[in-house]
């Protein structure tokens, strides 16, 4: 089936990881596996700011919180933190969210609604049955 299906499967966006020094963790990244920066993200308005490595078409985003304490409780002593799954969804009503808190990134409060970005609403969920943190990313918005 084309990926521009509303059928199809979601396709796997990125995987994120929250970092304590983005800017520490972006010169790892680039020294070690040799990657390339393929775009860097501010998003003042959640408090975050972030770095996508193209990583062999994939992509692994490195990402940060400005709020110390909000990154230290999420973080818990540690450098770095694999912390979710980015899905994105053909379909703007994706899967059923019933049962489902969502959040926005890096925090575990829940959010009232989607959070609009890039042309795409986003969400943090834990869906039970799941066990991982998904960010869903759904086209419109």
């Amino acid at each position: 089936m084309p990926e521009n299906n509303p059928t199809s499967p979601p396709r796997l966006d990125h995987v994120g990881i929250l970092v304590r020094d983005l800017d520490s963790a972006v010169a790892h990244w680039s020294g070690r596996f040799k990657v390339e920066v393929a775009r860097r993200v501010e998003a003042p308005a959640m408090s975050i700011r972030a770095a996508f490595l193209n990583v062999a078409g994939a992509e692994v985003e490195l990402y940060t919180v400005h709020e110390t304490d909000v990154l230290d409780a999420a973080l818990k002593g540690a450098s770095a933190k694999l912390d979710h799954v980015a899905l994105r969804l053909h379909d703007a009503d994706g899967p059923e969210l019933a049962g489902c808190a969502i959040r926005g990134p890096g925090r575990p409060d829940p959010i009232f609604e989607p959070i609009a970005m890039g042309g795409a609403t986003h969400v943090w969920t834990e869906p039970p049955g799941i066990d991982v943190l998904l960010q869903l990313i759904r086209p419109g918005g």
